[in-house]
């Protein structure tokens, strides 16, 4: 463990490894203290002699870890009991008196460093200096860099969110995500970029330009009502009309169902409240219609065993649920 870190604040790890890190970091609370203690420990053996079993370069290492971390943009987050900013802002503190202890001057932070938001398990909501508001959804990441709003209104997004842009013609919004680009003047949408998975574009309303960088062809431009599927090698993009307003569920906190298969109502349970349901055969095709709103997962599982007597609920693990019966094939 003491390695991980090491090679985390000396920013040696790769895109990936750094990625699954900071989702643990973000996560285990035990693990954030190490790495603060680290940080703290290299302050103070940083002017003698570095702790041998990190093997590392400790001014180069102070160099990068003050780089990334000694400027944080403020945003308005209004739910959240425990984010990566206050990690940040933690090791930031400490990284930079280390920093001023080797170089002994101040550097200039530059256009290059990103403020970033993440959320762990829960949504968060925040406000863009632009004034744009974003809905993140449970595990997903925003940055930018200082010059957001005044030269340009580029973002990165890893998982998912919604998206409320006000309109600025002079300069476009533009959502990057590992293997697409989204560009709007100013409307209402939702991209769904978790790893490894498809991208999903939702468009509440205005128009919403959608581009693979990976695949030929002209972008696609979505409007009200429209959706598109990029799939997860950023190759085939498949366009449709929005056919189940449900995506939008983890936010408005509403499901609707209306002659909804019990496997559709699985998956959109599923992507609602973060757990996984599996759904015995005999009962995949039951229907149901019914609106569940501002419940939680257990009274949502409640209404569905209310409608299906015969139906048994059980979990299998704190997030997997077992939906199981007889008598509702076809």
């Amino acid at each position: 463990m003491e390695e991980l870190i090491a090679k985390y604040l000396a920013d040696e790890m790769g895109a990936e490894e750094r990625s699954k890190f900071e989702e643990q970091l973000l996560l285990d609370e035990q693990l954030s203290n190490e790495v603060q203690k680290t940080t703290a420990a290299w302050e103070i053996s940083g002017r003698t002699n570095q702790p041998p079993s990190l093997n590392l370069n400790t001014p180069q290492a102070w160099e990068k870890v003050a780089q990334q971390t000694t400027k944080q943009r403020s945003l308005v987050a209004e739910k959240g009991r425990f984010s990566f900013l206050k990690i940040a802002a933690s090791i930031a503190f400490i990284a930079a008196l280390g920093y001023i202890g080797w170089q002994n001057i101040a550097q200039k932070t530059t256009a290059e460093q990103l403020a970033t938001v993440a959320s762990s398990g829960e949504i968060k909501e925040l406000t863009l200096p632009d004034g744009t508001s974003v809905k993140l959804n449970a595990f997903s990441t925003v940055s930018y860099d200082e010059d957001f709003g005044k030269t340009n209104r580029n973002i990165s997004l890893t998982g998912a969110a919604n998206f409320d842009v006000v309109r600025n013609e002079s300069l476009p919004f533009v959502i990057s995500t590992e293997n697409s680009e989204v560009e709007v003047l100013g409307t209402s949408f939702e991209v769904r970029a978790y790893e490894a998975e498809a991208v999903e574009v939702n468009v509440s309303s205005g128009k919403v330009g959608f581009r693979s960088k990976k695949a030929k062809g002209e972008e696609q431009v979505l409007e009200a009502g429209e959706k598109a599927v990029l799939s997860a090698d950023g190759t085939k993009m498949v366009r449709d009309k929005v056919r189940n307003k449900n995506y939008a569920a983890w936010w408005t906190r509403e499901l609707i169902f209306e002659n909804a298969r019990m496997s559709e109502v699985a998956r959109d349970l599923e992507k609602t409240y973060w757990v996984k349901i599996e759904v015995a055969e005999d009962i995949r095709d039951c229907r149901i219609s019914q609106n569940v709103k501002d419940k939680s997962l257990d009274e949502a599982l409640e209404i569905l065993e209310a409608t299906f007597p015969s139906m048994t609920i059980s979990r299998v693990k704190e997030n997997r649920i077992k939906l199981d019966g007889v008598g509702c094939t076809h």
